[in-house]
């Protein structure tokens, strides 16, 4: 009877200890990320992708499928298993308001896993023509020159319009592969204004870039001093965050452990991706999972619906 007992105790601990086990791979994990090579968004998926190397063995498969605002990558995403192995990269933009001029993907098709990292969207010019301001672009239309709008999706298009409108001005609008793409344009004068969502860094120490707003809620860490959108009276707020996806239908088991091992690396002060975001978004990464990332998301498609019905009132 003893026997009998250790034997159905045993069994009772190892089923406990497989219940328990976190979640693993069955091989490689697909990532593909939702813009192009050199951006923000490459950059961290494919650090991350190390790292998670590094840290639970798990390999990752980073892929670039750019386009849409990410909805290219999304749309292919959508129809995988949601069981681990493919995971898509890409910003909350994609998902709460890409869906909008997409037949391919809504809010509803995805399982939402974990923020990395907020953004530091601001206007941009370069500093070669003297503009330090939104009232300095509005002289420059006023007095005739063509102005040309680098964006890379409908979003900052649409708030490229925004500004337009409250300034009283006309802009051409230059569709650009991300974000990078976009800074691309602004350095080679085949647009005289940017979008920069944090990766313009570099350019502004440098001199070469000039922020003239703030499209975030609050004022910028690279440009403590400049304006946001809201402070002179412009009623929009671009910012957005860098998000980690799956199809919908991942377990919570699955969601959790993949959040969880990113929340361990963006939390150890020596990961080299934590770096990168305290340089190029700083001041820390942020971090949101689960359900509650799930109705952010939600919530914000909704204001981005009645946003556009204001725009072409």
């Amino acid at each position: 009877m003893k026997k009998v007992l250790a034997a159905v105790a045993v069994l009772a601990m190892s089923a406990s200890s497989a219940f328990a086990a976190d979640w693993e791979p069955d091989g490689p994990i697909r990532l593909w990320i939702g813009y192009g090579a050199g951006g923000g968004t490459d950059v961290q998926a494919r650090m991350l992708a190390k790292e998670l190397e590094a840290t639970r063995g798990w390999v990752l498969v980073p892929e670039n499928k750019a386009g849409e605002d990410g909805a290219v990558m999304s749309a292919q995403l959508k129809k995988q298993a949601p069981d681990g192995q493919t995971l898509g990269f890409a910003i909350t933009t994609t998902y709460n308001f890409a869906p909008m001029n997409s037949d391919n993907i809504t809010p509803e098709d995805f399982t939402y896993i974990t923020t990395t990292a907020g953004s530091q969207m601001a206007v941009l010019a370069r500093s070669s023509s003297g503009w330090t301001s939104l009232d300095d672009v509005k002289a420059a239309a006023d007095a005739g020159e063509q102005l040309v709008w680098a964006n890379w999706g409908t979003q900052v298009e649409a708030g490229a319009e925004v500004v337009a409108r409250n300034l009283g001005i006309t802009v051409n609008h230059l569709r650009t592969a991300g974000g990078k793409g976009a800074l691309n344009a602004l350095v080679a004068e085949d647009a005289n204004l940017s979008w920069g969502g944090g990766v313009q860094r570099p350019l502004v120490e440098a001199g070469e870039l000039t922020i003239l707003s703030s499209a975030e809620t609050t004022h910028l860490v690279q440009a403590p001093d400049t304006p946001t959108h809201i402070e002179q009276g412009i009623n929009l707020d671009l910012g957005y965050k860098y998000i980690i996806v799956a199809p919908k239908g991942m377990s919570d088991d699955v969601r959790d452990t993949i959040a969880t091992a990113v929340a361990e690396i963006l939390n150890n002060p020596e990961s080299e991706t934590r770096k990168f975001i305290e340089k190029q978004y700083p001041p820390a990464p942020v971090i949101e999972t689960g359900d509650d990332l799930r109705t952010t998301i939600i919530d914000g498609y909704a204001d981005n619906v009645e946003m556009i019905k204001a725009l072409t009132k």
